[in-house]
């Protein structure tokens, strides 16, 4: 975190009912959530429709964009129909699920490789990002079925932000100074390895 936020003008912006191809950025002055999302995982459809709630709820203030990782530009036009028709539900209780947000399709997934990198490989779908209005990371999270954005605190990170409220803290850092350790502790011998 901290870091500066890759942009999203290499994702292909999808825009409905026309299908036309469309560019957008990160808005700067504003907050940003970036949302990685794909077709395949059904069982996380949940996490589209929470983020919907949350780009209607705050649309004034966040702009929420969804990349999708899928494999080609036709499954995430399909897809992205479906959702703003109605047909994509819930298989338990046949409500559906929304994609409201402005939505990508992530060729290559070169935007997403450019935020894999800065969390070291560790990045999967479903996942978001909070952009600050400075243009740098400053909160993200992954989502699954079972940890949907509601399950966790990331909702209210996102709103912490666009309030210009301190985040929540995700842990203390050890606070050691480094001139208080004992020498004998940093020492190693060929039998530490084993």
């Amino acid at each position: 975190m901290g870091q500066a936020a890759p942009s999203t003008e290499l994702a292909d912006f999808v825009a409905y009912p026309s299908q036309d191809q469309y560019r957008l950025d990160l808005h700067p002055g504003k907050v940003n959530v970036v949302y990685f999302m794909c077709k395949f995982e059904k069982g996380a459809y949940i996490c589209n429709e929470e983020m919907s709630q949350l780009c209607d709820e705050l649309k004034d203030t966040v702009q929420v964009v969804a990349l999708s990782t899928d494999p080609d530009r036709g499954t995430v036009e399909k897809f992205l129909e479906k959702s703003r028709k109605g047909e994509v539900t819930d298989l338990n209780t046949g409500k559906p699920y929304r994609l409201t947000m402005d939505v990508a399709w992530d060729e290559g997934k070169k935007t997403f490789g450019m935020y894999r990198s800065l969390c070291k490989g560790q990045l999967t779908t479903y996942h978001g990002f909070v952009v600050g209005k400075d243009g740098k990371i400053v909160w993200h999270q992954q989502f699954s079925q079972t940890n949907p954005p509601s399950k966790t605190n990331f909702l209210a990170q996102v709103k912490k932000v666009a309030a210009g409220e301190p985040l929540e803290a995700a842990g203390n850092r050890p606070k050691k100074d480094p001139a208080e350790i004992e020498e004998e502790d940093a020492e190693v011998d060929d039998m530490a390895l084993f």
